[in-house]
């Protein structure tokens, strides 16, 4: 008799027992597993030992039994999605390499990957304190790297982005990744470049995999997105580039912010803002603000959240716009009044919520994605104020307008949304909202 089978007689369940527990333990991260009777035929394999499982199944297994591998007789399990920091650029081009190929190739630890907790504060520590660093460069490779293979990334980034924001990160992922591990990832493992030239690749790979990062996000997966960030960040603090290691720490705030997570999303905030201020750069000290006071909104401080918000117009109205690095042009006062109504309306302010939504919504058109996120936050606050007629006309609008997104965090904003309309059930007017809204759901 195997451990494996008798970890789960020691606990006196059947195999069908056994596959509800692995099948609970999976949903809590995210993952859906293959079918009961699927399982039943893998699990009468792995606990007669005729295969062992890999490591997705190894992990729920540990979750599931209370049991570490090796008493369940698994073996050691790689941790492939560890969340720390990298001594060097070498071993940062190593480590981001490594999950790039493995989230190319389905790798299915990595569907397991959770969202963690404080797991941006080594990271972020590290990029406010590191200082001379050796600097990219290798002498000798496979192929010189010059000013061309720079700008096809760049330009592979911003075409990327483009599609990202007008239909969602779950239609243009793939392709993405694909583009990031097949050709950015060999240029930097095996290219010959000096240092100026390695600042300028690892600068624009920082770019592209935070995008990858942030499209991961868009589609739900947040422990993995998490990843993405980190070793992003890595990237553009191997270039010693300040301002571009303050985009990654507020994208994380961000992200933190969503997940729930509110003191560590200002922790990260504030750290995008201590960066920004050493780079220069007033547009990115606004955003970090900005970012700050949602943590604090999130967690119902609302005299932090206010200051917070004056800091942000402060540094917006000093910022030289011409100045900024091109990757922040999206950042202007439609996404400024965005936070503001976001923040409004986690404080259960419904006035100012509505009115900075309204203001958001003069934005550049290009934003699809944005624009979906600004009608819905609109209509979220007339839901809150009791104005549900406007709530499910405006609320109609952002589902016709989001027709064509696969965005999971789309999704998710319209949900909750929807939610604060029960007293609405049945009514024509619901009905109508609904199948606005279910193209946008489907497509997700």
């Amino acid at each position: 008799m195997t451990a494996l089978q008798q970890a789960r007689l020691d606990r006196h369940w059947s195999q069908a027992r056994a596959i509800a527990e692995l099948q609970r333990h999976a949903r809590a991260v995210g993952v859906a597993l293959p079918s009961h009777s699927s399982l039943k035929t893998e699990l009468s394999r792995w606990e007669n030992g005729h295969r062992k499982p890999d490591t997705l199944y190894c992990r729920l297994f540990q979750l599931a039994y209370g049991r570490t591998a090796e008493q369940l007789g698994l073996g050691q399990v790689q941790d492939d999605t560890a969340l720390g920091v990298s001594a060097d650029w070498q071993e940062c081009v190593v480590n981001a390499a490594r999950l790039w190929s493995e989230d190319m190739n389905r790798r299915d630890f990595l569907k397991s990957a959770a969202f963690v907790a404080g797991g941006y504060a080594g990271p972020s520590l590290h990029a406010l304190v590191s200082s001379d660093l050796p600097r990219p460069q290798r002498e000798i490779g496979e192929r010189t790297i010059g000013a061309a293979e720079i700008s096809v990334i760049q330009n592979m980034t911003r075409n990327l982005s483009l599609v990202d924001n007008q239909h969602g990160g779950g239609q243009v992922r793939r392709t993405a990744l694909a583009f990031l591990e097949g050709e950015v990832s060999p240029l930097l493992s095996t290219g010959a470049f000096p240092e100026t030239t390695g600042r300028d690749l690892f600068k624009c790979t920082a770019e592209l995999a935070r995008l990858v990062g942030w499209m991961t996000h868009d589609v739900g997966r947040h422990g993995l997105a998490q990843r993405y960030l980190i070793h992003a960040l890595g990237l553009a603090e191997a270039a010693n580039d300040s301002a571009l290691m303050s985009e990654m720490l507020a994208a994380m705030s961000q992200q933190a912010t969503y997940m729930g997570e509110a003191l560590e999303a200002v922790d990260l905030a504030r750290g995008a803002r201590s960066l920004a201020a050493r780079a220069g750069v007033s547009a990115l000290v606004a955003e970090a603000s900005v970012m700050e006071a949602h943590g604090h909104a999130r967690a119902g401080n609302s005299k932090a959240c206010a200051a917070a918000l004056t800091a942000a117009e402060v540094a917006l109205d000093q910022a030289d716009r011409s100045a900024d690095p091109h990757w922040i042009g999206y950042f202007d006062e439609a996404y400024l009044s965005a936070k503001f109504g976001h923040c409004f309306r986690e404080l259960g302010d419904h006035a100012n919520a509505i009115r900075f939504a309204e203001r958001s919504l003069k934005m550049d058109t290009r934003y699809v994605r944005g624009r979906v996120f600004n009608l819905t936050l609109l209509a979220h606050s007339h839901s809150q104020a009791g104005n549900l007629d406007q709530a499910c006309a405006v609320g109609r609008d952002a589902g016709n307008a989001g027709a064509e997104l696969r965005s999971h965090r789309a999704v998710k904003h319209l949900r909750d949304f929807r939610q604060t309309l029960t007293p609405l059930n049945g009514s024509m007017q619901l009905v109508a909202l609904d199948d606005a809204l279910a193209p946008v759901l489907r497509a997700a």
